[in-house]
């Protein structure tokens, strides 16, 4: 899998997907949230091609909840990244 420009690099982060993430993050009251949009989409990557790519959204969703419970978002991405290739690993064998 060839890897994907980070979404903080792409052209229309400053202008676009930065302002709706600042709007949204208001709206729903989470504006201290500490979120690093690349490593979100890196473990999301990681589902929609070892799970299938509907579950990414859900995969991103318990990560929040998990974060919201005191996890660090490195830590709850990488344990779902550890899951997901280990049963992946364990579907070919």
């Amino acid at each position: 899998m060839a890897a994907k420009t980070p979404v903080t690099r792409q052209c229309d982060w400053e202008t676009e997907l930065l302002p709706w993430l600042r709007e949204t993050s208001t709206l729903l009251e989470v504006g201290g949230v500490d979120l690093d949009v690349d490593r979100v989409h890196r473990m999301t990557g990681v589902v929609a091609e070892g799970v299938q790519r509907s579950m990414a959204p859900i995969a991103a969703f318990l990560v929040g909840a998990a974060v919201a419970r005191g996890a660090g978002l490195e830590e709850a991405c990488a344990a779902v990244e550890e899951l997901t290739r280990a049963r992946a690993a364990a579907a070919v064998s």
